[in-house]
């Protein structure tokens, strides 16, 4: 190769690795992708609360603070962007330091406002459709209550569920006297004294199957002067449902299924689960035949079963195993595998007769001949190699001599008796 081609081909090698080093490194700090975000909760699901108000006189001018908070039933925050045409205060400026951000559930005091209420006797918050107006029919901070009730989103048919409410007031002490009043939709409520710290605990019977609305609503002691207040939280009853079991029946020599089954102890409402075969000491292929598929219970069904077909295995296979497991469910699962045990192949014996000499147990192979068969091969004892050598001069002389050949025989044959 001469020198210029030479400095070519270093030249083109070296552009080759700056290029895919410049490549990598690109490669390397790249942003990733951002994962395209699902659709955000709509506004609609929230609802603006006037907690209560509390006015202070200065002169010509009525301070006004506004306690205000909000409502939302979805399950994911809610952006709303303040002046936005579903956050607004009306009339005047819309944008008032309202939030922006709505996170699920009830929130009270969740912000301040603070307003001339001689300029501005009324105003609207308007919130994802819904208004809440803020004038002087507004209950008082002082006697203004609010109830905070915690009780679990779903619970089993025929058991009891633990509710409590908490009950406060925005610029005093929580109220240590009045009831609270538990129900779910329409039925009699369950009425429980407030006790200290303004909390309320029961436990109630759990309602029929399907979606429930609970109510809990503080009622004041006659004398008081507090506001009653409401809190309501949704609940579901499902169907009673213990984990669920898997099970495989025992194999014996000959079988060409095992069966599987799948148990749970109640059987109310409709449930699935999967199951796929797993080798162990056996193999897919060899001893059973690989197996996926899915077992349904039907409400009032307590099991259900799914077959594993076995192939025929080879005389001598050793005991083996290999496992059913259940890879999903549509409820709670306490037993997951299942073990089949294969048991030993034996060896089919080799047939046996046993000889009649003496006594002894020796056997040897089995004649396909009748017993004392004249043409069966009889044992005899091994000759001496001189004894056959005069047989053959024998049948030499025969056929060299005639009479005298015969008479050679007939001595030859008396010669290896003698021996015998």
């Amino acid at each position: 190769m001469t020198p210029p081609h030479a400095s070519i081909r270093v030249a083109c090698v070296l552009g080759i690795v700056a290029f895919a080093a410049t490549a990598a490194l690109g490669l390397a700090t790249a942003p990733a992708e951002a994962t395209p975000a699902g659709p955000p909760a709509p506004a609609a699901s929230l609802t603006p609360v006037v907690d209560c108000v509390q006015d202070a006189p200065l002169g010509a001018v009525t301070s006004r603070t506004v306690v205000l908070g909000y409502r939302s039933t979805a399950a994911v925050p809610v952006e709303v962007a303040p002046g936005s045409g579903t956050n607004d205060f009306v009339p005047g400026t819309p944008d008032r330091g309202q939030p922006s951000t709505f996170l699920p559930g009830d929130h009270h005091a969740a912000w301040l406002l603070t307003l001339d209420a001689a300029a501005e006797p009324t105003l609207a918050w308007n919130l994802g459709g819904a208004t809440a107006t803020v004038d002087a029919s507004v209950p008082s901070c002082t006697d203004a209550t609010a109830v905070t009730l915690s009780a679990p989103t779903t619970a089993a048919d025929g058991g009891r569920v633990a509710v409590t409410a908490v009950v406060s007031r925005f610029l005093l002490g929580p109220p240590e006297d009045g009831t609270v009043a538990f129900s779910f939709d329409d039925a009699a409520p369950t009425t429980v004294p407030v006790a200290a710290g303004g909390v309320a605990r029961t436990d109630l019977p759990v309602p029929a199957l399907g979606d429930h609305t609970l109510t809990a609503q503080f009622v004041p002691a006659a004398d008081s002067t507090l506001r009653p207040a409401t809190a309501t939280a949704a609940l579901t009853v499902v169907p009673i449902s213990g984990p669920l079991t898997i099970v495989a029946d025992s194999v014996v020599a000959g079988s060409r299924t095992v069966l599987v089954t799948v148990t749970r102890p109640s059987p109310v409402g409709p449930a699935t689960a999967a199951f796929t075969t797993s080798d162990g000491t056996a193999s897919a292929g060899t001893d059973y035949v690989a197996t996926t598929g899915n077992v349904t219970f039907a409400d009032g069904q307590s099991s259900a079963t799914a077959t594993v077909p076995l192939l025929s295995r080879q005389a001598g296979s050793p005991s083996s195993r290999f496992f059913v497991v259940l890879t999903r469910a549509s409820i709670p699962v306490a037993t997951g595998v299942a073990t089949v045990s294969l048991p030993a192949v034996p060896v089919a014996p080799a047939a046996t007769v046993a000889t009649s000499s003496g006594g002894g147990d020796a056997a040897g192979p089995a004649s396909a001949l009748p017993e004392a068969d004249p043409t069966a091969t009889a044992a005899r004892p091994a000759q001496p190699i001189g004894q056959d050598l005069l047989l053959i001069l024998g049948a030499l002389l025969v056929t060299a001599g005639g009479i005298a050949g015969v008479i050679g025989l007939f001595r030859a044959v008396r010669s290896r008796d003698a021996f015998s």
